[in-house]
């Protein structure tokens, strides 16, 4: 509502306008075309006659044969403009639309330049002067074509401009909606298998229990608090990391191992929240976890980037939506030029991550 509001206020810009069949405008025109024709018609003169054609007499029906036709050749094309504007508005179909404009607009041409060319051929010249005047007439149509369909050109490739804006606002807005979605809600089984494992500590080992909800209590609240951030310091994602660890270390026990190692100054760059959260879930999700074959999950960082590393021991089957680690690409290059970097191998699985 705000976005059109502005709109209707905002005054619109000369080059998107449709010509105007206000008197002035019309007069202005026929004025521009006219003295152009002239000067055309003067130069094709000099050419077939050279200097001792200046000093011809041309007679009045000429320069009305040859202003007439120049003008109507506009006014069609103006007219034409405008009605496919109202069909067929930029940039709506633009593809039919260049192809009529031109077509069409050809068209008109060649009748101008039929018109003219009954008239002035039988006074400027015999055969030897017909091959200048044609194409001397047609490329003078063809200038004021251009000038004609310079506002038109201009309103096209603005308004095509701007559709390529507002869909890069568009893909910027779904992204930031999908990120937005991310940080509403962890995934519900990771909730549903928190739940069950405190009220099994509850009853079995209530110290547990204890510290599984602090740990459960600063997963969500670091959710609620960074719900509105674009960048959280890499100290607060990494403790995040931790308490988010610690919830699947009471449920998986020994078949999952975390290790991280980032000095201090690499902990004061920034990153998206929740970062880690989706690698960390990605890793567990997609392998087996076992005190035979424990995951080892390593985070550290080098050359202003976070490494976030698992061994592979792929599961057979595991449900994936394929879109959490390109939403996190997504996300960063709205954020940086810096690209995310994915290596893979077949014992090792690494997503490098780019630090703000």
């Amino acid at each position: 509502m705000k976005y059109t509001e502005q709109n209707k206020k905002r005054k619109p810009d000369l080059a998107l306008r449709l010509p105007s069949y206000a008197a002035p405008s019309i007069m202005i025109r026929f004025t521009v075309i006219s003295l152009i024709a002239t000067l055309i018609l003067h130069f094709i003169v000099y050419i077939i006659d050279g200097p001792s054609g200046v000093n011809l007499r041309i007679p009045a029906v000429i320069y009305v044969a040859v202003i007439i036709p120049f003008n109507l050749a506009v006014e069609l094309q103006i007219i034409l403009d405008n009605v496919l504007e109202r069909f067929l508005p930029v940039p709506t179909k633009m593809k039919l639309r260049f192809i009529l404009q031109i077509s069409v607009g050809f068209l008109f041409l060649i009748l101008a330049h039929r018109v003219i060319m009954h008239f002035i051929e039988p006074e400027l010249g015999g055969e030897n002067s017909r091959p200048g005047v044609i194409l001397g007439m047609a490329a003078g149509l063809i200038f004021v074509q251009m000038v004609a369909n310079s506002l038109t050109l201009a309103r096209i490739s603005i308004k095509w401009l701007n559709a390529q804006e507002i869909i890069a606002k568009m893909k910027r807005e779904k992204l930031e909606m999908d990120y937005n979605s991310l940080q509403d809600q962890l995934n519900p089984h990771f909730l549903f298998n928190n739940l069950s494992v405190l009220k099994s500590l509850i009853i079995y080992d209530p110290e547990a229990a204890v510290y599984f909800t602090e740990n459960f209590t600063d997963v969500y609240r670091y959710v609620l608090q960074s719900k509105n951030k674009k960048l959280v310091k890499l100290k607060d994602e990494l403790e995040f990391m931790n308490a988010y660890f610690a919830l699947h270390k009471e449920r998986l026990g020994e078949g999952l191992l975390f290790k991280h190692d980032i000095s201090a100054e690499e902990l004061d760059r920034e990153i998206a929240p929740l970062t880690g959260q989706l690698l960390i879930e990605n890793a567990i999700k997609h392998n087996i976890t076992s005190k035979e074959t424990p995951l080892e999950i390593t985070v550290f960082a080098k050359n202003g980037y976070l490494s976030v590393s698992n061994n592979l021991n792929l599961r057979t089957t595991s449900y994936s939506t394929k879109t959490g680690l390109g939403n996190l690409i997504g996300r960063y290059k709205m954020l940086t030029e810096k690209q995310i970097e994915v290596h893979r191998d077949d014992k090792k699985f690494e997503v490098e991550v780019p630090l703000l």
